[in-house]
Formats: C-alpha cells, sequence, structure tokens
C-alpha cells in the first residue's frame, strides 16, 4: 500500500512502515495521520503480519506534528485524524520495533512509548517540546513515559523539553539498542525478523499480559498468566497425539 507519504509494505511477515516527507523532516500533517492510522489498523487485522516495523528516513525519524496543521487539526473531534492515529497504536495487538535516525520530536517521540523494540542510531536525538508550545503531551506519555524511564527522568523530559541523547536515551530504558546510523534499519529489520518467526499468538498474547501486567497485583497477573498456559499447553498437547 502507498500513500503520499506513508509508504507500507508486506515483506514477508513483517509489516513495514515508512515516514517520508523528508523536507519537513517527516513532520506529519492531517493526511499523515490518517495514512498512519490506516496502515497500523490493516496491520492489525491482516493475519500475514506477525510483527510491524516503523521507520523514518536516513537523516530524520519523525519532528511530530506539522506545526502549520495546527489550525486544520485541533480541536480533535472524536473520530480525528490524530486521535484515530493514538488509538491504533495502542490498540495494535502486535510486536512493533522502531528504527530511529535523526530527531524524534513530539509526536515522533511519544510514538516510541506504544513500541516493544527501538533501534537508534548514534546522532539519534530525542525531544518533548510540549512546555515549550505551551500545551501537554499527548499519545498517552504522561502515564506511560515514567512507567519506562522513571518518574524523575519522565518529569524532566516532559516539563523541560530538552534534546535527549542517543546515549542518555539508552541509559535511561527510552531505547533498546544504539548503534552507527547506518545499521539502523538493519538491526531493527534482524529483530523483526526474528520475532516474525515466533508463534503470533502467544507473542501477542504475552504482550498484552505485559501492558495489562503494568498495573496489576502480582497475584492477579499470576493468575491471567494460568489461563492462557492452560489454553495454549493443552492445545499444544492435542496436536501432539496421534490420530487415526
Amino acid at each position: 500500500m502507498m500513500e503520499a507519504r506513508v509508504a507500507s509494505e508486506l515483506i514477508g511477515r513483517i509489516w513495514s512502515i515508512g515516514l517520508n516527507r523528508p523536507d519537513k523532516r517527516n513532520a506529519l500533517d492531517g493526511l499523515m495521520f490518517d495514512a498512519l492510522a490506516n496502515s497500523l489498523r490493516l496491520a492489525q487485522g491482516d493475519e500475514r503480519v506477525h510483527c510491524l516495523l516503523l521507520q523514518g528516513t536516513r537523516d530524520s525519524f519523525c519532528s511530530g506534528h506539522d506545526t502549520a496543521a495546527f489550525g486544520t487539526l485541533w480541536p480533535q473531534a472524536g473520530d480525528g485524524a490524530i486521535r484515530r492515529c493514538i488509538a491504533a497504536f495502542a490498540e495494535q495487538p502486535k510486536p512493533l520495533i522502531a528504527a530511529v535516525n535523526g530527531a524524534a520530536v513530539g509526536f515522533g517521540a511519544t510514538m516510541l512509548l506504544h513500541a516493544d523494540w527501538v533501534a537508534a542510531g548514534e546522532r539519534a536525538t530525542f525531544r518533548f517540546p510540549f512546555s515549550d508550545l505551551g500545551i501537554v503531551p499527548e499519545a498517552g506519555a504522561t502515564a506511560l513515559l515514567a512507567r519506562r524511564v522513571g518518574d524523575l527522568t519522565a518529569r524532566d523530559w516532559l516539563m523541560s523539553g530538552r534534546a535527549i541523547t542517543a546515549s542518555e536515551a539508552l541509559q535511561r530504558g527510552f531505547v533498546s539498542r544504539v548503534v552507527p546510523d547506518a545499521d539502523v534499519r538493519a538491526v531493527a529489520n534482524d529483530y523483526a525478523l526474528r520475532l516474525a518467526a515466533k508463534p503470533p499468538s502467544a507473542l501477542q498474547i504475552a504482550r498484552r499480559l505485559i501492558l495489562e501486567g503494568e498495573t496489576l497485583p502480582a497475584q492477579e497477573a499470576i493468575e491471567r498468566e494460568f489461563f492462557h498456559l492452560n489454553a495454549f499447553i493443552s492445545s499444544r498437547i492435542r496436536r501432539s497425539i496421534p490420530h487415526g
């Protein structure tokens, strides 16, 4: 599927999504938010897709909202493109891998909170400039960032709006791995291939349990695990019993 500035392609079992507006450092306007939401939903409903890989161009991941489009995008209606895009990220059941070169700013940074593994180039930078714009964060960042990097770090990043280097992002657990810029896409693709080769239903349920488990008491998480273990292992045993 090709849509002007968002290119999506099924490669084997991986749904590859590329942001392609290099002249604006891949800033998202209404059409791009809409196309990105549609791409995420297509992957969600396609059984051939086991894993998603999200990347920008070689010099920039995503500089967030195109502020020139604020007047046409806000306020957001219930079915607005930004709302639908954020919901598509939050409700995506399949593993999402991100490859980050260059700047990830605003929504370009907050969308990474919905990724399961993030490869970043050595020169990648991250910034949450919402306070500088006189607005609040989006995409669930006020809840999700602290879970990933800790409370005080999240407060610093969200309120100061300062630039965060790839090395700091790695140290704080915001990204999974930092590699030379030229290797980012290959490293992210290799990891996506590893996940795509695994049984998809088990991986998706494990992912959901991890997400839900962040706010559950341990005993409730244990019971949920037992529920799915009973189903998966019983099914596996039945498949291993000879018939006829």
